[in-house]
């Protein structure tokens, strides 16, 4: 299906916005004018970032001049712009925190990430988004935070190829957001979008047409021998499975994989033969305006441009980005009161001009220490106010996060039930709490062989306990475990007494592991 082919138009009094991402292998770019609450799509195109004729390393081809030339080359000067960040370069996760107003919702949300992120300070920009809950007395939000250098890092290429961020948003979200302006009817209550790009693959679970479960996995580039297609069918069935866990009583309906051409039908053909799931294909220039000369000249990979096209469209539409590092949602700044402050002041400094003029001689050594103890009591009365509130939100905080868990039992747990260091390794594990009982336990590691990874997922579902996994990510950088996994388990109160360990019971030889943190 074409795309929605725009009349020519003057381009007086449009504004034009830019859309941009960018990776190891290659930067996109999306560029088009408003026009009332649409934009029409002028410019589509990669822009390859590899190192040429062998004559420069990876890190030193300097993304932004990259850019930069090619904007040049099409005669696009300056221009808004909005730039997406994949999901590997953020901190991402799902927080449960008490009830709140939406005033202190940001407050809330950060104080607990600051508690259950790996590493994060209080200097990252950190957004989110609500969440549905089953439980009345639990606010469900999907966190996520980028560090500073980063920040700094797309400032600097963006200044380099003379462009200004305008907005930073979180790439699955964006692309979520132009699946369901263009296809709001015809989406299934649960479904897997697949976003194939240059070396990465997005793969964004939607419930409800909200996104619940976001994954970023690296993907072999296409050969002929087909490992491509095969380690995205093992992302794509691990990420269904994850969704099964932790959604429960929701199940995947249906895949969309965004795209167009022979290379999606073959991954759609096989993704319905082998995981038995109803797909279909999404061609994003399908859904947006087009010149016709863009319609005629379309990139030889559309459906990359999916994220860009779903930024463009909700900054024409005036709608917020659900996730903008840029400009995260915040506390409401308090309405000035100073017009208001003023009008009373004035009436009250004329009606003590009058008393101290009657009564000068008797009154005036009395009304100014009323005056005094007045200021210093109203002075007192907001820092006792903020005082008790901010104990008030500690107390719910620490209360909500209150547990039995033992963990002294759990790390027993684990060195008996992992496989051995000769099959994998763990470079973290992480403990955490959670209200009103249980926690959860994080490993992050490696495995020398991508089977050994499911090993380590059957030992921790050990007792019934629920895993959630991310799949295992292929790192050639490694010569020995060449394949990083990261497994989350769910603890309930029960397990805890079913995996509490034998005494006589030795542990088998564990996995090599750093000393365990708790949160």
């Amino acid at each position: 299906m074409g795309g929605i082919i725009s009349a020519e138009y003057p381009r007086l009094n449009m504004p034009q916005l830019l859309a941009l991402e960018w990776d190891a292998r290659e930067a996109r770019v999306a560029v088009g004018r408003t026009r009332g609450r649409e934009v029409v799509v002028e410019h589509a195109f990669a822009v390859d970032l590899l190192p040429r004729d062998g004559a420069q390393d990876v890190a030193d081809v300097n993304v932004g001049e990259r850019i930069a030339s090619a904007l040049a080359a099409r005669s696009i000067g300056r221009c808004d712009t909005l730039v997406a960040v994949g999901r590997t370069n953020i901190e991402l996760r799902r927080l449960s925190i008490p009830p709140a107003p939406p005033d202190e919702l940001p407050d809330m949300v950060r104080f607990q990430a600051l508690r259950q992120f790996t590493g994060i300070g209080d200097d990252w920009p950190l957004d989110f988004v609500p969440l549905e809950s089953s439980e009345p007395d639990t606010l469900n939000v999907l966190a996520a935070a980028i560090s500073p250098e980063i920040v700094e890092q797309i400032r600097s290429t963006c200044h380099g190829a003379e462009l200004v961020p305008r907005h930073l948003v979180l790439r699955p979200f964006a692309a979520a957001s132009l699946l369901r302006r263009r296809r709001e009817r015809a989406l299934a209550p649960c479904h897997l979008m697949v976003d194939l790009l240059a070396e990465e693959a997005d793969l964004t679970v939607l419930v409800d047409q909200q996104v619940a479960l976001v994954r970023t996995v690296r993907v072999p580039p296409a050969d002929a021998s087909g490992t491509s297609t095969r380690v995205l069918l093992g992302e794509i069935r691990r990420t269904i499975a994850a969704a099964h866990n932790q959604l429960r009583d929701r199940r995947i309906e249906r895949v969309i994989l965004f795209g167009a051409g022979e290379e999606q039908e073959a991954i759609k053909s096989q993704i319905e033969q082998e995981l038995g799931q109803e797909v279909e294909t999404y061609d994003p220039f399908s859904g947006v305006h087009l010149t016709s000369e863009l319609s005629s000249n379309r990139p030889e990979y559309p459906g990359r441009f999916a994220p860009l096209f779903g930024m463009l469209v909700d900054e024409a539409a005036g709608d917020p980005h659900e996730i903008d590092f840029l400009h995260p949602r915040r506390k409401a700044a308090p309405v000035s009161q100073s017009r208001k402050y003023a009008v009373i002041g004035a009436a009250a400094a004329a009606v003590v001009f009058a008393i101290v003029f009657a009564f000068w001689m008797s009154l005036s050594s009395l009304d100014s220490e009323i005056a005094d103890l007045t200021q210093r009591a109203n002075g007192m009365k907001d820092q006792v106010t903020k005082a008790t509130k901010k104990k008030a939100d500690a107390k719910s905080v620490a209360d909500f996060l209150q547990s039995d868990i033992s963990w002294i039992d759990e790390m027993y747990r684990l060195a008996r039930d992992l496989p051995s260091s000769e099959d994998i390794i763990l470079t973290q594990v992480t403990l955490t709490t959670r209200a009103p009982s249980g926690g959860q336990i994080i490993l992050d590691g490696f495995a020398r062989e991508h089977e050994q990874i499911r090993n380590v997922e059957d030992s921790l579902r050990n007792d019934g306990r629920q895993v959630v996994s991310t799949g295992g990510q292929y790192d050639e950088r490694r010569s020995d475990y060449h394949w990083r996994f990261k497994e989350t388990v769910v603890i309930e109160p029960t397990d805890q007494a079913k995996a509490a360990p034998a005494a006589k019971e030795a542990p088998k030889a564990p996995a090599s592991k750093p000393e365990a943190k708790k949160s």
